[in-house]
């Protein structure tokens, strides 16, 4: 039941944030893996990083594998997954002459083995998603991702059928099913704008909607959560530098975050907000607060740490 967003303050620094909700009770962590990191997809192949990458992940139980649910490479670019049930297609059995790689393998790809998200795409007809699952995972996570970069470019891929495709995302906002353009629907319902295109009718709605006092709608519902995070968003006024975005992001991101229940740790179905993540893409410095102590970590991706370490790194959960 994830939420996120991307932002650009009106100093032209990007960030991306998101909540990461999951019925999981695995720590998640800020991880780093380095260059030429030799990893293995969970349909047994062999790959290798170009670029060192930092995130938030978790690591695998049953083998020495990390899980990325989000993160930014030194080259800043960005991939977070979030949920998609109900809406996504993937392969029964690997394709020959294809990269064949399960929906948890994704983010390792794109962050560990390209520079632009010009290459992302260029790269995606050569990609199936293959329905195995990742480790002693229980399910195959149905997943769609939204990706962005140091421009403000921000794109989403969904795979609802067996070939990817990356869509341009203009509000800069994602949270779990329906798929992003019926998000952009619901918006426009939601705010009384005709079409089903995000618009600067859109932005202007939001702006009036925020200035009326009326409530934000509040609740799990993935689709309300989208509406509340886009008006939010876009009917603040721009904030203008990257020292004010960072409190108010994770203010907003606080808004729709999802409540441990200690009752429930154990269902399957349990989601909850096991941390609130942001990327700023100008330092590539990423801020961690994790549900249980709210500490917030700060870790820079800084040239020197991206050429001289060699090896994986999951820093503390609190």
């Amino acid at each position: 039941m994830c939420t996120s967003l991307t932002y650009t303050t009106a100093s032209h620094h990007h960030l991306f944030a998101r909540t990461m909700d999951f019925p999981t009770t695995t720590p998640w962590r800020p991880v780093f893996l380095p260059r030429q990191y030799h990893w293995q997809t969970a349909l047994g192949a062999d790959r290798k990083t170009r670029y060192a990458l930092l995130g938030g992940g978790r690591i695998a139980a049953d083998r020495p594998a990390y899980l990325m649910a989000d993160g930014v490479n030194e080259t800043g670019i960005s991939c977070a997954e979030l949920y998609l049930p109900g809406a996504v297609t993937y392969a029964d059995q690997p394709v020959a002459g294809q990269i064949n790689l399960t929906p948890q393998d994704f983010i390792n790809w794109v962050l560990g083995e390209h520079a632009t998200l010009e290459a992302v795409i260029a790269d995606l007809p050569r990609v199936t998603l293959v329905n195995r699952r990742w480790g002693n995972d229980p399910y195959v996570y149905p997943f769609h991702w939204i990706l962005s970069d140091r421009q403000g470019q921000t794109l989403v891929i969904e795979p609802t059928d067996l070939t990817l495709h990356a869509q341009l995302n203009p509000s800069g906002v994602l949270t779990n099913t329906p798929t992003l353009d019926r998000h952009l629907q619901n918006l426009n319902q939601f705010l009384q704008v005709p079409g089903d295109q995000f618009t600067a009718a859109t932005v202007q709605a939001a702006s009036t909607y925020l200035r009326s006092g009326q409530p934000l709608p509040v609740g799990p519902v993935p689709t309300k959560r989208f509406v509340h995070m886009a008006i939010a968003r876009w009917g603040t006024p721009q904030l203008a530098t990257t020292r004010d975005a960072i409190p108010q992001i994770f203010s907003w991101l606080a808004d729709v975050a999802l409540p441990f229940d200690p009752q429930r740790r154990f269902e399957t179905n349990h989601n909850y907000t096991h941390y609130r993540g942001i990327i700023d893409f100008d330092t590539l410095t990423y801020y961690f607060k994790p549900r249980t102590t709210h500490r917030l970590q700060q870790i820079t991706l800084t040239p020197e740490m991206a050429a001289r370490r060699h090896f994986p790194r999951a820093y503390p959960a609190n």
